[in-house]
């Protein structure tokens, strides 16, 4: 009897899905507790949760089919912690000071700005869980500290939880150039890919989304980069 042969994994068998990490880097720059905490809630859910179980996804549709099913165990567990740390904020204030400044925003915030910050939210349009979105935040706060996120909490509109920051509202004299972007970008070993996107291979992170609009040059000549669109590979 070949006892090895019995014990081999079928050479097709795939691999179990693992949730993805920022850099060590990151998470020990990140000096937010409800941030961290948040981030405990639903690291959970990735270890444990029946969806998270099987195999990695193969291809989109499955990724798409696992990120729907971790996100109802997402925020069923965040609506929980957060009305436990009284971080689940009323919608209204909020509603009422954007529309009345405009109803500012995008495909994935909406924006009003009072005393010198921003405050937005985010629907996650551009992320299939709260554990992606999370580490955008972490991610982006550690490389671009100048405009970083400061997490305030949880809001349910109509419905739809949604995260709530703030930000500093500094202010550029213009957007940057695609060479001034890339030069910028440099120093932290990031190259560019096609359009405004660009990739670091040892931390495995593509930073997306820095057009003139999102990337703007202050007075001093610093870059200031908001609202980019971090991944992990």
């Amino acid at each position: 009897m070949d006892v090895s042969s019995e014990n081999e994994s079928p050479s097709n068998e795939r691999e179990r899905y693992v949730p993805q990490r920022v850099p060590p880097a990151a998470e020990r720059a990140n000096g937010q507790e409800s941030l961290r905490a948040a981030l405990d809630v639903i690291a959970g859910v990735h270890r444990a949760s029946k969806a998270a179980q099987g195999p990695a996804p193969a291809n989109k549709s499955e990724k798409i089919a696992l990120d729907r099913a971790l996100k109802i165990g997402e925020e069923k567990l965040l609506r929980r912690w957060a009305t436990s740390r009284q971080l689940l904020i009323p919608d209204e204030p909020f509603t009422d000071a954007w529309q009345a400044q405009g109803g500012e925003g995008g495909a994935e915030h909406q924006v009003y700005v009072q005393l010198g910050t921003y405050y937005k939210r985010n629907n996650l349009n551009y992320h299939g869980t709260w554990l992606s979105y999370l580490h955008n935040l972490l991610l982006h706060n550690w490389l671009f500290p100048e405009t970083a996120y400061m997490f305030l909490g949880l809001m349910d509109v109509d419905g739809i939880l949604m995260s709530v920051v703030s930000q500093k509202a500094l202010r550029g004299i213009r957007g940057a150039t695609p060479e001034e972007v890339a030069a910028y970008m440099a120093p932290f070993d990031f190259v560019a890919l096609h359009g405004n996107d660009y990739r670091n291979d040892n931390f495995g992170i593509i930073v997306g989304d820095l057009h003139h609009r999102n990337v703007l040059v202050a007075d001093d000549g610093e870059l200031l980069v908001f609202d980019p669109v971090i991944y992990l590979r």
